[in-house]
C-alpha cells in the first residue's frame, strides 16, 4: 500500500535530496536556498512516498495561502520505482489525503511529437483528472501547459495565470521571473 508522510526539511536534505539532483536536470532544478526560504515561509511542504516501509518517491507542494491552490513544484518516483503504477497511486493518496479538494495546479512541457516522454506525461495526469487550462507559458526557454486538478473552482484564465506567477515569483524572485517567464497564449 503507497502512502504519502509529511517530513521536515532536514529530512528531505538527508533521505532525498540527493535523488532530486539525481532525477531533475540541473536546469530544473531550485537553488537549494530558494527552496529553504519558501520552506522557512511555510509555503514549501515536503513529502515522501512510501511503499513496503521504504521510499520511494517525493512530493515537494506549495501552498501561499488558503486562496490559493496547492502548486506541485516537483514529483518523482524512483527510476527502480516507475512505470509500475505507483506515480498514479501516489497522486491518488494525495489528492484524497493531503489536497482534500483544496485544489492541485502543476505545469508539464507542452506536448510535442519531436519528444514523446511529454504526450505520455500528459496522458498520465488526464487519467487522474487533470485538464489543460488554455494559457501556454515560456520558463527559461521550455514551453509549459498549466494543468489543474478537475476537482478545483472554475475561475477565468487570467486568474489561473495569475496563480502560476505568483508561484513563480516566490520560486525565482520577481527579477527573474520578468528576464525568463512569459505567457504565450
Amino acid at each position: 500500500m503507497i502512502d504519502v508522510i509529511e517530513i521536515t526539511i532536514e529530512e528531505f536534505e538527508n533521505d532525498i535530496y540527493d535523488k532530486y539532483i539525481e532525477l531533475f536536470p540541473e536546469e530544473e532544478q531550485r537553488e537549494w536556498n530558494k527552496i529553504v526560504k519558501t520552506s522557512k515561509k511555510g509555503i514549501e511542504k515536503f513529502y515522501k512516498i512510501i511503499y513496503e516501509n521504504k521510499t520511494i518517491g517525493f512530493f515537494l507542494l506549495e501552498k501561499i495561502n488558503d486562496d490559493y491552490p496547492f502548486y506541485i513544484d516537483y514529483f518523482s518516483i524512483y527510476r527502480e520505482y516507475q512505470n509500475q503504477g505507483y506515480g498514479t497511486k501516489a497522486i491518488k493518496v494525495l489528492l484524497s489525503k493531503i489536497i482534500n479538494k483544496k485544489g492541485l495546479i502543476a505545469e508539464i512541457e507542452t506536448e510535442s511529437k519531436d519528444n514523446p516522454i511529454t504526450i505520455k506525461r500528459f496522458e498520465f495526469y488526464k487519467r487522474l483528472g487533470f485538464k489543460k487550462i488554455k494559457s501556454e507559458y515560456l520558463l527559461y526557454n521550455v514551453y509549459f501547459t498549466p494543468i489543474l486538478y478537475n476537482d478545483y473552482k472554475e475561475i477565468n484564465k487570467e486568474k489561473y495565470d495569475k496563480i502560476f506567477f505568483d508561484y513563480y515569483a516566490i520560486n525565482c524572485g520577481e527579477n527573474e521571473v520578468k528576464r525568463h517567464c512569459k505567457i504565450i497564449k
